[in-house]
């Protein structure tokens, strides 16, 4: 497997999971200035910043500020406890995910507010990008996608200690935003990564949730580069059964997973493919291999809507050996992944990198068509500085909080069962 596809991977996630102290944060401030914005998609807010210590063991350290907006109640009487939504990646900006999501928080912003905190390292919270990364295709060789990745970290090491991006400390500026914006308690609202998030405030902070509700639930001690290839496979093997189980998708399509690993085996060590770039429209050759593809169709798992495509594609794939259609929506699911690629390495390489054993990993997902990639991620992470994750992050969670946990069967990486361990 190609190391950037890796990064690809774990950024399509729109999705990981985690869970004290409570009172005012010794460095929290008035409450902050709130103006008038526009949210991607035109989405109307007011949004402010609060600064808060990057590291809050060095007291006249380095401040940096957290980007919030509010979206205030529809109703006129409102409830006052909002709904914090907490984005998936990691990586995900709250502010820039909200406007895909709006018609999921329909019925619950009309009587409360919605707030979206960029956690630190997102949006316009001293964003951690990577924008050398931005060019890779998915022949790019892997020594290259490891130099560059590299190299983002040193740039990213000049303004930022990176250190201090774990969950847990993201969740203590939480916090300080719902102190500023005087709520006494709130509701979470985590996707994927966001639900180990969610958890984390639960735990440190239980006195000031009043619900919370987890959404393709991850728990604190899964590590789920290991576990991908399984679930990848599970994945895609559902979804063969189903297509034999649809009268129309059978009919049509009756030859879907005997095509599938046609195209796959076709590809052998690699293949010459042009296809029309779905932004630029300009044409482009790369070269495919299978283990470049099955990565690829595992972030396609992630949209129903592009995944009701696949059969479709596969098809035409095996009656005329053109990868081109395929490869263009690839491309452009990947573009629109809207990740901080070094927020997520400073959090995954040291919440996770140093729990796997990729020779354990592999072997464990030896039956799997997905590329276990764990030998990857960790080289990737070598040269990332550990922050301090404490041993209670792992720890599950006991809480009397009412929570709502939601899984889906089709879920390439946080499926159901995932749910029924927290």
């Amino acid at each position: 497997m190609r190391g950037k596809k890796l990064f690809v991977l774990w950024g399509a996630v729109v999705v990981l999971l985690l869970v004290g102290c409570t009172g005012v944060p010794e460095t929290a401030v008035s409450p902050p200035l709130l103006t008038s914005c526009r949210l991607p998609g035109g989405v109307n807010a007011e949004c402010g910043t609060l600064s808060v210590l990057e590291n809050r063991d060095v007291q006249n350290g380095r401040t940096i500020d957290i980007h919030f907006a509010v979206i205030p109640a529809g109703s006129s009487i409102s409830e006052p406890d909002p709904v914090f939504m907490l984005a998936g990646g990691p990586g995900q900006a709250a502010s820039e995910v909200y406007p895909l999501l709006i018609p999921l928080f329909d019925e619950l912003a009309q009587n409360r507010d919605i707030v979206l905190v960029d956690q630190r390292g997102t949006g316009q919270s001293n964003p951690l990008d990577c924008h050398n990364l931005q060019d890779l295709s998915l022949d790019t060789p892997d020594e290259e996608v490891y130099d560059l990745i590299d190299v983002c970290r040193r740039t990213l090491s000049e303004r930022a200690d990176l250190t201090q991006y774990i969950t847990d400390i993201a969740m203590q500026d939480l916090d300080e935003v719902r102190v500023a914006l005087d709520y006494e308690q709130i509701n979470l609202l985590g996707t994927s990564y966001g639900t180990r998030a969610a958890l984390s405030y639960m735990r440190l902070f239980p006195d000031n949730v009043r619900t919370v509700v987890l959404n393709a639930v991850t728990g604190p001690e899964l590590i789920l580069q290991l576990q991908a290839p399984v679930d990848g496979q599970r994945a895609l093997d559902l979804l063969f059964a189903r297509c034999r189980a649809d009268a129309a998708c059978q009919s049509e399509f009756p030859d879907f997973e005997a095509q599938f690993a046609q195209i796959m085996a076709a590809l052998g060590d690699g293949q010459a493919v042009t296809f029309a770039h779905p932004t630029t429209g300009q044409r482009q050759t790369i070269t495919l291999d299978e283990d470049d593809l099955m990565q690829s169709v595992y972030n396609l798992l992630y949209s129903p809507d592009l995944l009701s495509l696949l059969p479709l594609l596969v098809d035409e794939v095996a009656a005329t050996g053109d990868y081109g259609p395929l490869v263009a929506q690839i491309v452009a699911l990947s573009a629109n992944l809207g990740l901080y690629q070094g927020m997520f390495y400073a959090v995954t390489c040291s919440e996770d990198a140093a729990l796997i054993d990729p020779d354990a990993a592999s072997a464990a997902n030896a039956d799997s068509r997905f590329p276990s990639g764990a030998d990857e991620f960790v080289m990737i992470c070598e040269n990332w500085p550990p922050a301090n994750v404490p041993d209670a992050f792992r720890r599950p969670l006991v809480s009397d909080i009412p929570a709502l946990l939601l899984s889906g069967e089709a879920d390439p990486i946080t499926p159901p069962q995932y749910a029924a361990q927290v």
